[in-house]
């Protein structure tokens, strides 16, 4: 097949079935497997011509990396594969899902990222402002509690009852306020005298 390229297959991987290959040629016949010079895994590049000389990209490169190896066969790198993946057909539909021209070109995509970033931000921020709200009323609550303005924290409006009225401020006379005559049950539950 065309779409394998055996290099040195310094690992000794099997390489993909050919039915499998058979596949990639139908999906996208400029998608190449190139067995890893550096794991057990392979490499899926695509067919490109080099838009720098040979020479500049060669002397860039790492001796022993995959991205030269590649670069000596015209590949870009798409993505890489474990050598135990499961062959199926599973990985054009990830494949797709990556490819930029299948979905309606570049502009396209980045418009949809940046629409889905977008959308992001502006969830991350509305939970910003919601929540800072909320803090901003328990503070402006709290305040008002501690300064005497409101009786209760919890209240959502202040009532007619709450607001201080003017003037002097009743005092309770405590010689006067009589306790509760004693209960049967004392404060440990059981009933006294029994």
């Amino acid at each position: 097949m065309t779409n394998y390229i055996p290099d040195m297959n310094k690992y000794k991987l099997a390489g993909p079935p050919i039915w499998w290959l058979r596949l990639l040629n139908d999906f996208d016949n400029s998608l190449v497997i190139v067995p890893s010079r550096q794991g057990f895994y392979y490499r899926l590049a695509q067919r490109r011509k080099l838009n720098l000389p040979a020479h500049i990209v060669m002397d860039a490169l790492f001796n022993e990396s995959d991205t030269k190896m590649l670069a000596r066969y015209s590949l870009v790198p798409v993505t890489t594969i474990l050598a135990t993946a499961h062959w199926s057909t599973n990985m054009f539909h990830e494949l797709a899902a990556r490819a930029p021209w299948r979905m309606g070109g570049a502009e396209k995509v980045m418009q949809a990222v940046d629409d889905q970033d977008l959308h992001a931000n502006q969830a991350v921020q509305k939970s910003i402002t919601e929540n800072l709200t909320d803090r901003a009323k328990d503070g402006w609550k709290l305040y008002q509690s501690k300064t005497g303005q409101r009786r209760f924290i919890d209240s959502t409006k202040q009532h007619a009852w709450d607001r201080p009225k003017p003037g002097p401020q009743p005092t309770v006379d405590r010689r006067s306020f009589r306790q509760p005559p004693e209960s049967p049950i004392s404060r440990t539950g059981l009933i006294v005298g029994a």
